[in-house]
């Protein structure tokens, strides 16, 4: 059987689809805290009404990672990896809407979780069923992979499956919204706190103790100046940004502390030593201004970066179901911030990302997903299961 555009777009039904995603966005999954439980029952009811064999794996209570599987017949393990859980909705005064209504105006969805990431999670739901429908063949294992916690980076999600070993696919595809352009590759990120450590005294005899926060400053001038001249063509160049600072305890006090993070991120022309050799490399620079200055170094978090071959299989495949779904040749992109695709890749897996949804209103209170994108991205998902697991 060839699998076509022709044969399962009349077998898409919008009213289940979006009917799926309203009762999604209406299950409050918010992380923080982590509230994912009512999400979770939901995307655990779908995969089983879908006849797919469906187990769920808590890493913390409540907090339940959905693993559904199709299997026929020997062949690879095909991974859909996308997350049930959203950031806050923040001060309601900022929305329009209620953002856990559902609200739908002019074929448009508005609120939390809309494109980040429960629509995608209802498009791969109704790629399954329009296969499901098509009895479509497949040779191998299609994984979903509906998951909580990725918003706080992911370890008590998909990185808990990864690291348990119940989730190992050969390929994956990871849904988040790229306004169904293809990523092929992922900057890495990086989260250090750096602490400088000074001397108290009194403020008007600044001589007399060591000024913490003067160190501080030095070196967060000199980050700068270690960051590597490199770039990717899709990622561009590495980066940093001092996101927090801490030093002081009162202004006539001389501060014998001060304390920052930084979050750095990487491209794969770099190693994990890299990047600390250049963050070290900042501290070994201001000791030149202050030779007294001292300091400690800690990497709180680690992440990866990936890329894949734009000519190996996957990129391919989804690139052509892209082209056939939109009608134009698939933009192929990196991706600089941070998803669950990482955790696939350092798994063994070849893995992209794609999914409906504009990640610019993500995380805002402007928040909504476009349902012909929605039906687009089902059509993109359903002719990339298909042909990455056809039968030989």
């Amino acid at each position: 059987m060839t699998t076509s555009l022709g044969l399962l777009g009349p077998l898409l039904q919008r009213d289940r689809m979006v009917g799926r995603l309203v009762e999604l966005v209406r299950a409050r999954s918010e992380n923080p805290p982590g509230e994912e439980a009512e999400a979770g029952a939901l995307a655990a009811r779908f995969c089983d009404e879908l006849g797919l064999d469906v187990a769920v794996h808590e890493a913390d209570p409540g907090r339940p990672n959905v693993v559904a599987r199709w299997t026929s017949g020997e062949g690879p393990t095909l991974g859909y990896c996308s997350h049930f859980d959203v950031v806050p909705a923040g001060d309601p005064a900022l929305w329009s809407i209620d953002p856990y209504g559902g609200h739908i105006a002019d074929g448009v969805m508005h609120g939390r979780g809309s494109s980040d990431a429960k629509g995608p999670i209802a498009a791969a739901l109704e790629a399954v069923a329009i296969l499901k429908d098509a009895a479509v063949p497949l040779a191998g294992t299609l994984e979903l992979e509906l998951v909580s916690d990725e918003e706080t980076m992911g370890f008590r999600g998909a990185g808990y499956l990864v690291e348990q070993g119940i989730c190992r696919p050969d390929v994956a595809i990871v849904g988040e919204p790229t306004s169904l352009r293809l990523v092929r590759a992922q900057r890495g990120a990086n989260w250090f706190r750096i602490t400088t450590h000074g001397l108290a005294g009194h403020g008007s005899a600044p001589e007399r103790g060591r000024n913490a926060v003067k160190f501080m400053a030095e070196i967060v001038l000199r980050l700068e100046e270690t960051l590597p001249d490199l770039a990717h063509e899709v990622l561009g160049g590495p980066s940093l940004n001092v996101g927090t600072i801490l030093g002081g305890t009162k202004v006539n006090i001389i501060p014998a502390t001060c304390v920052i993070e930084v979050d750095r991120r990487s491209i794969p022309q770099e190693s994990p030593e890299d990047v600390i050799g250049s963050v070290e490399a900042a501290v070994e620079l201001a000791k030149q201004r202050f030779p007294d200055l001292e300091a400690t170094v800690e990497l709180l978090f680690a992440g990866a970066p990936f890329e894949v071959d734009e000519q190996g299989k996957v990129c391919t495949t989804v690139a052509a179901a892209i082209e056939e779904a939109v009608g134009r040749p698939a933009d192929i992109v990196g991706f600089r911030g941070a998803s669950d695709a990482r955790f696939l890749a350092e798994a063994g897996a070849e893995v992209v990302v794609c999914g409906p949804g504009d990640i610019a209103t993500a995380h805002t209170a402007r928040e909504f997903l476009n349902l012909d994108e929605l039906e687009r991205s089902a059509l993109i998902y359903a002719l990339s299961f298909a042909r990455l697991l056809a039968p030989a």
